[in-house]
Parts: structure tokens; sequence; C-alpha cells
């Protein structure tokens, strides 16, 4: 079942539809990321290239958090003899998810 939400990206106001899943993804990255839903979305739109912008919000979860997940692999990796620090990116990832 898809929800339809208004959101404000940039000046526009508009609506996109998702499922729950992803909406509740969408809230959780911008909470990791100290910024709201909205300024996350606009960040989203101005990389959407060919996407619309509800592909595109999918498309930036995804990448996100297979992002996340290679970079926490990464440190387990490279820590194999010391306990593995929380992940604490340098860069927030929802901008390296385009970077």
């Amino acid at each position: 079942m898809l929800v339809n939400r208004n959101i404000t990206v940039g000046d526009l106001r508009t609506s996109v539809r998702l499922e729950p899943q992803f909406w509740t993804a969408l809230t959780d990255i911008a909470t990791r990321e100290g910024l709201s839903v909205d300024e996350l979305c606009t960040l989203i739109d101005a990389h959407l290239g060919e996407l619309g912008r509800t592909a595109g919000i999918r498309v930036f979860i995804a990448s996100y958090f297979a992002a996340d997940r290679e970079a926490r692999s990464r440190v387990r990796f490279e820590n194999t003899v010391r306990p593995v620090p929380a992940f604490t990116p340098a860069q927030p990832a929802a901008r390296r998810a385009f970077g």
C-alpha cells in the first residue's frame, strides 16, 4: 500500500507516494544526518538526473544503506585486532550516496 505525503523540495510543495517502509527509512536517514525530511528530499532532488522524484528517493535510500553497510564492513576488516568503533562517517552518508 502506498502512502501519499506532502513534502517541500526547495520552494516547491509537492506530494510523493511511497511504501510505509520507505517513509520510515527516509525519516530515519534524515534523523541520522541531522536534516529534516524536506531538507533531505531537497538534497535528493538536486541529484535526480533522469529519475523521477519517487524513484530517486527509493534509489537514494538503497544507496544510503548500501554505503553504510560497506563502510561498516571496511571498519570491521581493518580493525580485526581492536574492537570495532561505532560507525561515524567523516562526511554525512546522505551526501556520500550521490558523491
